[in-house]
């Protein structure tokens, strides 16, 4: 009988410290997960013959990480993805759809850096979100967030970038301009999201928007569009699109007499092809683009980019490299601070992001998953670009 209720005993005991273990585990997760995998997958979606800068500026970010040990032990891992099947055309939304599906399904990446146009991230968001992965685009478009809520813009937003570029445009001290002309690349979501800010800023300034035109992909003479912006000589125009057009589409507008000053938006910081469509650059002097990374600010993260990005490369970076690498370095920082490979607590800590540091300065996000972050405008001079100013948020 003592025997039958000690054995009893022990197993109401066993019973209870089993029980309590369970909840113990329940109340107490292990904030640093134990991987199961040796290497934390990422999936990048670059062009392969247009802002290439963008993979080199998260590869850049990529090493840094592993060198100092990777994710919870685990080193990030690229899986690269070309959604530009012509490289002498703009990259598809067809193509982008297929490489996140890919890298998504197939992969199973946890993340997605990319793609870089509006265009294309607009079609890639609503997988990405069905998906559960947190999607970094390189593109500036507004609407892009509108996606889904795992979609986070990097670069600066296109309403901000107009207001800037409309109220630089109208300052006296600057260009002093009381018209303009704006010009949108037909079908292309970036430069419409972007025109549609300025042209709003500029009026609401006091301006006159005097003439509004367009041009197609691969257009190589504009006589028609440039002959009715020279008939109403306006102060600036606005053209914030993309090379090999935009450089020629200057050219040609000095060889007809427009003298008014050209403005661009982010898309003209793919310096290194920007600058190789024309032999001389000069015809390019006295415009102005925005960007959200200058290489000439002495700032101890922002130098650790250009270092490690040089070392790398073997050239300085630019803006959209910069937004490659905070992409990677921010996705590693809400990883971190989440404590966990889960998807709805990294996403949360991507949004709850203040005072962040790296290539460039983010104070936060706002609701519309925008970074809230300053603005540095360029300007050509010599066929070169050189820094001119920095706006703040």
């Amino acid at each position: 009988m003592h025997t039958r209720i000690l054995i009893l005993i022990s197993v109401i005991l066993l019973t209870a410290l089993t029980g309590c273990e369970r909840v113990n585990q329940v109340v107490q997760p292990d904030a640093t997960p134990t991987p199961t995998e040796t290497t934390l997958k990422i999936g990048v979606i670059q062009p392969s013959n247009t802002f290439t800068t963008f993979s080199q500026g998260a590869e850049t970010a990529r090493v840094q990480i592993n060198e100092k040990g990777g994710l919870f032990g685990m080193e990030v891992e690229f899986i690269s993805r070309n959604n530009q099947p012509i490289a002498s055309e703009p990259p598809t939304p067809e193509a982008s759809v297929t490489a996140a599906k890919e890298l998504i399904e197939m992969e199973d990446v946890f993340a997605l850096l990319g793609p870089v146009y509006s265009t294309s991230a607009l079609e890639v968001g609503p997988i990405a979100q069905q998906a559960q992965r947190l999607m970094l685009p390189g593109s500036s478009g507004s609407t892009v967030p509108e996606t889904g809520d795992y979609v986070f813009l990097i670069t600066v937003p296109n309403p901000f970038q107009g207001k800037v570029m409309a109220s630089f445009a109208m300052n006296p001290n600057e260009l002093g301009a009381k018209t303009a002309a704006t010009i949108i690349e037909e079908g292309n979501d970036y430069t419409t999201d972007l025109v549609q800010a300025f042209e709003a800023a500029f009026q609401q300034n006091g301006g006159e928007i005097v003439h509004s035109g367009a041009y197609s992909v691969g257009e190589t003479t504009f006589t028609t569009l440039l002959t009715e912006i020279h008939k109403v000589q306006p102060d600036v125009i606005f053209c914030p699109g993309f090379q090999p057009e935009v450089p020629s589409l200057i050219k040609e507008a000095r060889q007809i007499g427009i003298t008014g000053a050209f403005l661009g938006g982010s898309a003209w910081d793919d310096r290194e092809r920007f600058l190789s469509i024309l032999e001389d650059n000069s015809v390019l002097d006295g415009s102005y683009y925005p960007t959200n990374f200058s290489v000439a600010t002495q700032d101890a993260d922002v130098q650790e980019f250009v270092s490690g990005y040089t070392a790398l490369f073997e050239s300085p970076p630019d803006g959209i490299a910069a937004s490659g690498y905070d992409a990677m370095r921010l996705l590693a920082l809400a990883i971190e601070t989440a404590g966990s490979l889960d998807p709805v607590a990294v996403r949360d800590a991507f949004a709850a992001v203040s005072g962040y540091k790296g290539a460039t300065t983010i104070s936060h996000y706002d609701e519309n998953r925008h970074p809230v972050k300053s603005l540095t405008i360029q300007k050509i001079s010599g066929g070169q670009v050189e820094h001119y100013k920095v706006v703040e948020p």
